[in-house]
């Protein structure tokens, strides 16, 4: 049964990524009926003694956001009802991914079997991703034509900060498993070294601040619980070292460093977080509805560049918006919850570095990287998820 819905969740994730540049229903619709039937499986599968449901308090704040979603619909506080359906079902879609990854994952081996699948599909993009960016029609995959937006995507994801996400929950683990296991060693290694140099390429400023903090804490906090010998390090970091400059010299930082190097590198995103601290002020209880930045933020825009807001760039002051402080304080409970066990682990540190990501962009509101945040939430969370060591 683990071994099945470890099965499914792989796969949930692997077509999400692969189409989440189409902009249609259907490639948020898909996983989420997935999550939702999985979840239903488990729970089935309870109630006829197949199997003992795990429980995990990181479940109440997740269940809290989608019962606040249908709060708002019912006192009518939201400003546009649909909107907040959808946004609630998106929630809810989150829920049931956690739910089925912390009944899938507390056994360690099905666990490391999934990271490692993980880390071939995570690997396969990395490479693709860049390498598609140096098409000058830049088709997905090179053979779709992308749709007719002012974005240009980097691989199958609309947006490089999301792609910079998606590598920041994967890094961990490819960092790990280069430290504390022999077989396959150089692959993991060549997998931390593409998975990094892919986020420069893609110059994602907050994505290359992060991984970059991966790359010297991760190894730090494997050393310290695995008690792992100066020379195991050593050579992981030599072999390392040697890919990634191999690496950086086919990429090229220039773009990257010509963002950092920008003069405001905050740029409109400064005001949107200070609108977004009015719009609190206007109704900091129940919010705008969620899901209802978007709809609820042109009447408070200080500017107007001609192009549509559609997110507040900062998902803590966004989730303050659309649900009030109630929501805000949920959200902060999630977080002081799984950051712990996400450091202990240290496969998970990237759960806390797409928390901190939060802060200055959106890089879980779209289904595709929000499967594998909550999968590997569930997966901290879970019973084998404690232990600090992933087992053959």
């Amino acid at each position: 049964m683990k071994t099945f819905s470890a099965a499914v969740l792989w796969t949930t994730i692997a077509v999400s990524v692969v189409v989440m540049w189409v902009q249609a229903r259907w490639p948020t619709s898909v996983p989420e009926v997935a999550a939702f039937g999985l979840a239903a499986v488990w729970i089935v599968a309870c109630l006829i003694g197949r199997s003992r449901l795990q429980v995990s308090p990181a479940l109440i704040p997740l269940g809290a956001v989608v019962l606040w979603g249908i709060l708002q619909i019912g006192a009518g506080s939201t400003v546009f009802a649909w909107r907040t359906k959808v946004a609630d079902l998106y929630w809810a879609g989150n829920l049931a991914v956690a739910f089925a990854a912390l009944q899938t994952f507390d056994d360690s081996r099905v666990r490391a079997r999934f990271f490692r699948a993980l880390l071939v599909f995570g690997f396969a993009i990395a490479v693709i991703s860049p390498l598609q960016s140096l098409n000058p029609d830049n088709k997905v995959f090179w053979l779709f034509e992308r749709p007719q937006t002012f974005w240009i995507p980097f691989g199958p994801f609309p947006y490089t900060n999301q792609y910079a996400a998606f590598i920041e929950l994967l890094l961990p683990i490819a960092l790990f498993f280069a430290l504390t296991q022999e077989r396959w060693r150089t692959f993991y290694v060549l997998a931390a070294a593409v998975m990094y140099t892919s986020v420069i390429a893609a110059a994602s400023r907050m994505g290359l601040a992060l991984t970059t903090a991966e790359m010297l804490i991760v190894p730090a906090l494997v050393a310290r619980s695995r008690k792992l010998s100066l020379r195991r390090i050593r050579t992981a970091a030599i072999l390392f070292a040697g890919i990634f400059v191999m690496l950086i010299l086919a990429a090229g930082p220039a773009k990257v460093l010509e963002r950092l190097m920008a003069d405001d590198p905050y740029g409109i995103r400064r005001d949107f977080t200070s609108t977004s601290l009015e719009m609190i002020k206007a109704k900091p209880l129940l919010g705008f509805g969620l899901g209802n930045w978007p709809t609820a933020y042109p009447k408070f825009a200080h500017i107007d560049d001609g192009l549509y807001a559609n997110e507040a760039h900062n998902d803590w002051a966004q989730w303050a918006v659309e649900g009030g402080l109630p929501l805000f304080a949920i959200m902060l409970g999630l977080a002081i919850f799984c950051v712990p066990r996400a450091l202990r682990s240290g496969w998970g540190f990237g759960v806390a570095a797409v928390f901190v990501h939060c802060l200055v962009d959106y890089p879980i509101q779209r289904t595709a990287v929000a499967v594998v945040f909550f999968a590997m939430i569930g997966a901290i969370c879970a019973r084998g998820g404690k232990e600090a060591r992933i087992i053959d």
